[in-house]
């Protein structure tokens, strides 16, 4: 199973289109959703001409496909052939508000440890065969977050040399290019990366910052370390988080430098100096506190340590 093989599992923006549907329907049959999502004829927006058959049962497939994974993952729920939401609304939530929250919800539910996990078949067989429905997004957002973000290549070319040289026997990241176009969109979409194709980044600021509510209230100043684990617990694939450490342990330590102790990746260093320059939290040193941690940036540079962090506004 998957959710980056975009032939057989679908791309983001088909379910931004269902998810839309059936928030503003409430229930819908799978048919009619399809058939919303996928009509019939319509204007293909690249080319201006009338959609032809071939590519609406393309796209109808991929619909059917991405509903299905989905469901699976505890977006949407069918019950007597009627698709309905399977999360909780906001009372009152707007379809536009609830499509703003989407990628948020879905992060949540991607990195999933029921879903997510085993990252690698118990064989050692390279394939996606007996593995977490989400286990090729998790390895790679792990693998990618565990980087010189600076340096990372951005073809797949240069991205596979470099599994090779790093991944124990055994062990793989991305099955294949297919998987490293679709990761690259995924994780776009998920807040962990900016960019397009010529300048794509991997950043996680959007992912912490929508986190920061679940793990530090305003006003409130808590240990820098308490924070990360914290951090990690909700996004298991940054610093100290199950599957980032689960990537790591296959990491070959001659091809691999973990960082020095009590440095944080170059992935979660540019994300909190982001925050911490939007005003939206504070970077704090006591001078009676314990152990404390430095950020990372490009070539390895140390920019500041600080000991605790605190939230001076809420997040949006």
């Amino acid at each position: 199973m998957s959710i980056l093989n975009r032939e057989n599992d679908g791309l983001h923006p088909i379910l931004l289109t269902l998810a839309r549907i059936v928030v503003r329907d409430k229930a819908i049959s799978r048919d009619d959703l399809i058939n919303v999502c996928v009509p019939h004829s319509g204007i293909d927006k690249e080319s201006g001409k009338e959609t032809d058959n071939d590519k609406r049962k393309d796209l109808a497939s991929r619909a059917r496909a991405t509903l299905l994974r989905w469901v699976a993952l505890g977006l949407f729920a069918e019950d007597r052939d009627q698709v309905r939401l399977d999360i909780e609304l906001t009372r009152g939530e707007s379809v536009d508000a609830f499509t703003e929250r989407l990628p948020a919800i879905c992060r949540g539910l991607a990195l999933r440890l029921e879903y997510g996990m085993p990252l690698w078949p118990a064989n050692g067989s390279i394939s996606e065969e007996e593995v977490g429905r989400t286990a090729d997004l998790c390895r790679g957002l792990a693998w990618c977050l565990t980087q010189d973000i600076y340096a990372l290549p951005s073809t797949h070319g240069e991205i596979e040399s470099l599994i090779t040289t790093q991944v124990q026997t055994g062990r793989f990241i991305f099955l294949n290019d297919t998987r490293w176009a679709g990761f690259r969109s995924w994780a776009r979409f998920l807040g962990f990366a900016t960019g397009d194709d010529s300048s794509f980044f991997f950043d996680p600021t959007v992912a912490v910052r929508s986190e920061l509510k679940e793990v530090i209230r305003k006003g409130e100043t808590v240990p820098a370390a308490e924070f990360v684990s914290r951090l990690a617990v909700r996004l298991p694939v940054l610093d100290s988080g199950v599957y980032r450490l689960e990537v790591e342990q296959v990491l070959r330590p001659e091809s691999w430098t973990a960082p020095a102790t009590g440095h944080l990746s170059t992935a979660l260093s540019f994300a909190l100096r982001r925050l911490q320059k939007q005003g939206m939290i504070g970077l704090v040193t006591l001078a009676d506190a314990g152990s404390r941690l430095t950020l990372v940036g490009q070539g390895g540079r140390t920019w500041e340590s600080f000991t605790h962090i605190s939230l001076l506004r809420d997040a949006s």
